[in-house]
């Protein structure tokens, strides 16, 4: 069984099939618990998270460094491209498993976080591309080494930080916390 298959299990035995955000926390610490991998597995809390933290765009836009940006926060698309929120959606999911599975791949240890400070880092990579999160070198040793406290301090004495604020603020706390 994978961690997919938990939350399907889970979800046959919701109140109309339908999981709460609350729930995903619990069954994620019994996937933890049962060293179930998540791989393909998108979190509903980190896609929550995303719409709110990119916002959702159907006409292409320059970004703040110029790029042209659609959905929530597909880069180098063609200036003029319109989507449907379908379209934004699946463009969302395909991105979220690109960049966890480069994520995995750069650093393996990830998968030993908690989710909530999994999820800080797969949130960082989908904003700032896995090469820019590897960039926080020193801030990633500081999460590989468990001093969340001072990974919190590197994720806000940065320049990503500057540009993203509330969003930084956020994840540095719950980095800090692990809630």
């Amino acid at each position: 069984m994978d961690r997919k298959a938990l939350f399907d299990a889970v979800r046959s035995f919701a109140p109309g099939g339908k999981l709460l955000p609350a729930h995903v926390p619990m069954i994620d610490a019994l996937a933890d618990a049962f060293g179930l991998s998540d791989l393909d597995t998108i979190d509903p809390i980190l896609i929550a998270d995303l719409k709110r933290d990119e916002g959702l765009r159907l006409k292409a836009y320059k970004d703040t460094v110029g790029v042209w940006t659609i959905g929530y926060g597909r880069a180098h698309v063609a200036p003029g491209t319109v989507w449907t929120q379908a379209q934004a959606e699946a463009a969302l999911i395909e991105d979220v498993r690109k960049h966890n599975a480069e994520l995995a791949a750069a650093l393996p240890w990830i998968g030993n976080l908690d989710p909530v400070r999994r999820r800080v880092l797969q949130n960082m990579a989908y904003n700032l591309g896995v090469a820019g999160l590897l960039g926080f070198k020193n801030t990633l040793g500081m999460v590989k080494d468990g001093d969340y406290e001072g990974a919190a301090r590197g994720m806000l004495n940065s320049l990503w930080a500057k540009q993203v604020k509330g969003r930084a603020v956020r994840l540095a706390e719950q980095m800090r916390t692990g809630r």
